[in-house]
C-alpha cells in the first residue's frame, strides 16, 4: 500500500513550514486533519468487496458490526504527517501531474507509521494519551511498520529481539517470556487496553503477528499509572492497522530455512460512497519446520474491523481476530551435573513423533472516540480475550544429568490452559487554562478481569521407573501411554481489579512542564493449586495508590531534558505466620534523560539513566518455612542509548545499547546475588539499510545488522551454567521493481555462531539460538 507520491512529498514540504505545539495537539489534530477526495472507480469498489468476501471465507471471521472512524482522522495516505489540503479538482491519471491545492490549516504529525517509509517517529500512543515523545518522561521505542517490514520481524518475539533493552526468553517454538530492566513482562497492551503478556509455554502468541499491527511502542520501568498492578519492567503497546478511506491492497509470500512458508494479504478501503463506513481485512498463513529434528508449528490468523463515522467527530470501531495453531513442542535441552552446558548437535530432539500442541485465541474489541469543541478528547474501549493451549509431551522436565552417560529420567505429561481476559476503559483528555498558562489533564477509569485455569496429570512415564529413560547422546522414540491419570492436579488464578486515575501536564514556564498523576487500584486475587488429595488455596484482596511525578524542561526546540518517578505494585499471596496475607510488592524508579530529533521528525535519539528499587518480596520464614515474611528487596540500575531514523539522505538506521546490573539487595538466602542472572549486563542492537537510488520506487537497498549481548548464566547454589557473549550479524539485499512491487533476500547468524539463547539451570528449557539461515520475501501493494 503505497502513498501517492506527489501528495506525500507536498505533505512533509508544507508541514515543515508550519509549526505545531504539542500542547494544543489534540485541537489542532482535529482542526487540521482533512480529505484529498480522490475519483475510485467502480472496478476498485468490485474489486475491495470481493477480497473481503475471499478472506472472510477463507478466515471464517465473525461477522463485525458496524463501526466508524472520525472522518478528518481517516489519513488518505498513510503517511506520518498530513496537512489538510482542499484539492480544486481531482488528480489527473497522470501522476507526475499535481493539482492546484490550497493548505487551509495547520499541519500535524500523528503516531500511525503505516506508509512513512522511516524507521522511526517522534510520537506515540503508549501513555494515557497521544503525543510526543520528547514529552513522555520515561524510555520509549517505537518499531515502526517500514522497520517491521525491512527485518522481516513478523511475530513479537522477533520483534522484541531488535528491541533496546528487552530480552527474550525461548521456551519453544512461538513460546516465549518477555524481559526488561531484569524483570518480566508480566502485562501487554493492545491499542492502549490491558492484557497477560505471553509467558512460557502457556504463551499463546498468533494474536501478536507483526501483519495485524501499525507499531509496536515499548515503555522499559514501572507503569502502574498505566497498568496498575505488574512487574516494574515495563510494557508493550501493539498499535492495530486501522481501516483506511483509501482503497488499499498488500500481499507478501515468503520462504526460507527449514521450509518455512509465509502469506499475507491486507485489504482496506470505503465502504460506502462518502467513505464514513471503512473495512480491513488481514489474513496470515504460516507454516514452518526447525533446525530441532520433528519440531514444526503450523498458523492461521485472521483480523477483521469495521470503523463508522456517526459525525465528523464521533467514530466507532468494532473487530475480532482469531488464531489457531497446531505444533509439535520442544522442551529444550537439560544441563550436566558438573555444571556444563551440552555441546550437542542443535538438531538434538529429546521428545517423540506424539508430542503435540493445539492452540487457539480471539479478542473482539470495540472503540469509541469522540472529538470536544474545546479540542479534547474522550474514548470508551471495550476488549475480550480467550485463549486455550494443550500440550502432551513424552519427556517433559529431567533430572540434571550425568556428562558421561547422558541418561535422564524425564516424564510424560498432559496440560490444558484457559485463559480469559475482560477489560473496560473511559478516559477523557482536554486542556484547561490556569494563571494564564494552558494545561492538559487525563482522567480515567478502568475494568480488569483475568481468569486462568491450568489442569495437569501424568502419564505411564515417571522419575521413579524406567518407562521414560532418555539420552541425550542418543534421543528415541518413546512410547505412548493409554491414558495420562498419575498425580493429577490443577493451577487456577484469578485476578480483578478496578481502578480511577489522573494525571496533569503543567505548563509552568514557556520551558518547563511537571507531570503529576496518581492511579488508585482496588484488587482480588485468588490462587489455587491441588495435586491429588493435597491442595492449597491463597486469596489477597485491597487497595493500592500509585503516584507519578516527572518534569521535562525543553533545552532547546529540539532537546529535552527529563526525570521521572514511577511506581507500580504487585499483589502477593503469601501468608505471613500471623494468618496475614503480606501486602503487595512495590516498585519504584527514578529515571533521568536526554531526549532529542531533528525538526522534521526523521531522526530521533535519546538517553536514560534508571534505578528501580523493588520492596517487600516474600520469602520463606526461616523461623517457620511454612509462612513467609515481607523483608526482600531487590535492585535493578543501568543505563540506555538509541538513535533511530534517517540521519544522512538515502541511510536509516536503528541502533540501541543497555546496560542493566540487577542484585538482590536484602534477603536471607540470595543477598548480593543478581537478580536476573539471564539478562545479559550489555545489550547492543543495530540494523542499518541504505539505498543506493534517490528514486524510492525503484532500485537496490542494502542492509545490515549487528547484535551484541554479554554473558548470561544459571546456577543452583552449586553449580553455574554459563552462556559467554556472543555476537550475530545479519545482512538483506533488496531490489524495487516500482512503487507496487519488491522483492528481498535477507540471511540472519551469517558466521553460524552456535550459542544458548535461553539458559535455565537444572530445568530442560535451555534452548540454542538459530543456527544461519535466510529467507527470500516478494511483496506486491497497490
Amino acid at each position: 500500500m503505497q502513498p501517492n507520491a506527489t501528495y506525500s512529498q507536498l505533505d512533509k514540504k508544507v508541514q515543515q513550514s508550519l509549526n505545531l505545539n504539542d500542547n494544543n495537539y489534540i485541537s489542532n489534530t482535529h482542526k487540521a486533519k482533512g480529505i484529498i477526495s480522490m475519483h475510485k472507480s467502480s472496478l476498485q469498489k468490485r474489486a475491495l468487496a470481493v477480497a473481503i468476501g475471499s478472506i472472510n471465507c477463507a478466515f471464517v471471521l465473525t461477522p463485525l458490526l458496524a463501526t466508524a472512524q472520525d472522518s478528518p482522522r481517516s489519513p488518505e495516505s498513510p503517511s506520518t504527517s498530513q496537512s489538510r489540503l482542499n484539492a480544486s479538482q481531482a488528480p489527473s491519471n497522470d501522476a507526475s501531474e499535481l493539482s492546484t491545492v490550497t493548505v487551509i490549516g495547520e499541519a500535524v504529525r500523528e503516531a500511525t507509521t503505516e506508509g512513512s517509509n522511516s524507521f522511526t517517529t517522534d510520537r506515540s500512543t503508549i501513555g494515557l494519551s497521544e503525543q510526543a515523545i520528547k514529552n513522555i518522561p520515561q524510555s520509549v521505542s517505537v518499531l515502526t511498520r517500514e522497520r517491521l517490514n525491512d527485518q522481516n520481524l513478523t511475530s513479537l518475539k522477533e520483534a522484541m529481539e531488535q528491541t533496546t533493552g528487552i530480552s527474550v526468553m525461548s521456551y519453544g517454538s512461538n513460546q516465549y517470556q518477555l524481559r526488561s530492566r531484569g524483570y518480566d513482562i508480566d502485562s501487554l497492551m493492545l491499542d492502549g487496553s490491558r492484557v497477560e503478556a505471553p509467558y512460557g509455554s502457556l504463551s499463546n502468541t498468533g494474536l501478536y503477528d507483526t501483519a495485524l499491527y501499525d507499531r509496536i511502542e515499548v515503555m522499559r520501568g514501572p507503569t502502574g499509572i498505566l497498568t496498575g498492578s505488574g512487574e516494574p519492567s515495563g510494557t508493550v503497546n501493539l498499535a492495530r492497522k486501522r481501516a483506511r478511506r483509501d482503497f488499499g491492497f498488500d500481499m507478501s509470500l515468503s520462504a526460507g530455512s527449514w521450509d518455512a512458508y509465509r502469506s499475507t494479504i491486507d485489504v482496506t478501503g470505503s465502504l460506502n460512497e462518502n467513505g464514513s463506513l471503512r473495512g480491513r481485512i488481514v489474513g496470515v498463513y504460516d507454516e514452518q519446520e526447525s533446525f530441532v529434528d520433528e519440531v514444526n508449528a503450523q498458523n492461521a490468523i485472521g483480523y477483521g474491523t469495521l470503523e463508522y463515522d456517526f459525525t465528523p467527530d464521533t467514530t466507532l470501531s468494532v473487530g475480532v481476530a482469531r488464531q489457531t495453531e497446531d505444533s509439535r513442542p520442544h522442551s529444550g535441552l537439560p544441563v550436566a551435573s558438573n555444571g556444563n552446558l551440552f555441546d550437542v548437535d542443535r538438531s538434538t530432539y529429546l521428545g517423540s513423533s506424539w508430542d503435540r500442541s493445539h492452540a487457539n485465541a480471539t479478542r473482539y474489541f470495540a472503540d469509541l472516540e469522540h472529538y470536544l469543541n474545546n479540542g479534547g478528547f474522550f474514548s470508551l474501549k471495550a476488549n475480550q480475550i480467550e485463549t486455550y493451549r494443550m500440550n502432551v509431551t513424552s519427556s517433559e522436565g529431567a533430572l540434571v544429568l550425568d556428562e558421561d552417560s547422558g541418561d535422564m529420567l524425564t516424564r510424560n505429561s498432559s496440560w490444558s490452559n484457559r485463559t480469559k481476559s475482560e477489560s473496560l476503559e473511559a478516559r477523557l483528555t482536554t486542556p484547561f487554562n490556569l494563571f494564564e498558562a494552558e494545561h492538559a489533564t487525563t482522567l480515567g477509569a478502568s475494568y480488569n478481569k483475568n481468569d486462568s485455569y491450568t489442569p495437569y496429570a501424568y502419564g505411564e512415564g515417571d522419575y521413579f521407573n524406567q518407562h521414560s529413560l532418555q539420552n541425550i547422546y542418543s534421543p528415541h522414540e518413546l512410547p505412548e501411554p493409554d491414558e495420562y491419570s498419575l498425580y493429577p492436579g490443577y493451577v487456577s488464578s484469578d485476578l480483578r481489579q478496578e481502578s480511577l486515575y489522573g494525571q496533569v501536564n503543567w505548563s509552568v514556564t514557556p520551558r518547563l512542564t511537571l507531570v503529576t498523576g496518581g492511579r488508585l487500584d482496588w484488587y482480588d486475587i485468588t490462587s489455587d493449586l491441588a495435586e491429588g488429595d493435597w491442595g492449597r488455596h491463597r486469596a489477597g484482596s485491597g487497595r493500592e495508590f500509585t503516584p507519578y511525578y516527572g518534569a521535562i524542561y525543553e533545552i532547546t526546540p529540539s532537546i529535552n531534558f527529563y526525570t521521572s518517578m514511577s511506581n507500580i505494585f504487585q499483589p502477593q499471596t503469601e501468608i505471613e505466620s500471623n494468618g496475614e496475607i503480606i501486602k503487595p510488592r512495590t516498585g519504584e524508579q527514578i529515571e533521568a534523560g536526554v531526549k532529542g530529533g531533528s525538526s522534521d521528525g526523521e531522526f530521533n535519539w535519546h538517553l536514560a539513566v534508571f534505578n528501580i528499587e523493588d520492596q517487600n518480596r516474600a520469602y520463606t520464614d526461616p523461623d517457620n518455612s511454612a509462612f513467609s515474611i515481607p523483608l526482600g528487596e531487590t535492585r535493578s540500575r543501568g543505563f540506555e542509548a538509541e538513535i533511530s531514523g534517517s540521519p544522512l539522505p538515502r541511510l536509516d538506521v536503528s541502533a540501541g545499547y543497555a546496560y542493566t546490573d540487577t542484585e538482590y539487595t536484602r534477603d536471607a538466602s540470595l543477598e548480593g546475588i543478581s537478580l536476573s542472572p539471564d539478562t545479559p549486563r550489555h545489550n547492543f542492537k543495530l540494523w542499518t539499510r541504505y539505498y543506493f537510488s534517490d528514486d524510492a520506487n525503484r532500485g537496490w537497498r542494502i542492509g545490515a545488522g549487528v547484535n551484541t549481548v554479554s554473558s548470561i548464566y544459571a546456577e543452583d547454589g552449586t553449580n553455574r551454567w554459563e552462556q559467554g557473549g556472543y555476537t550475530l550479524l545479519s545482512a538483506q539485499l533488496g531490489y524495487r521493481f516500482n512503487e507496487n512491487f519488491d522483492v528481498s533476500f535477507k540471511g540472519n547468524n551469517l558466521t553460524d555462531e552456535k550459542y544458548y539463547s535461553t539458559v535455565r539451570a537444572n530445568t530442560r528449557h535451555n534452548y540454542y539460538g538459530d543456527p544461519r539461515n535466510f529467507t527470500f520475501n516478494l511483496n506486491y501493494s497497490y
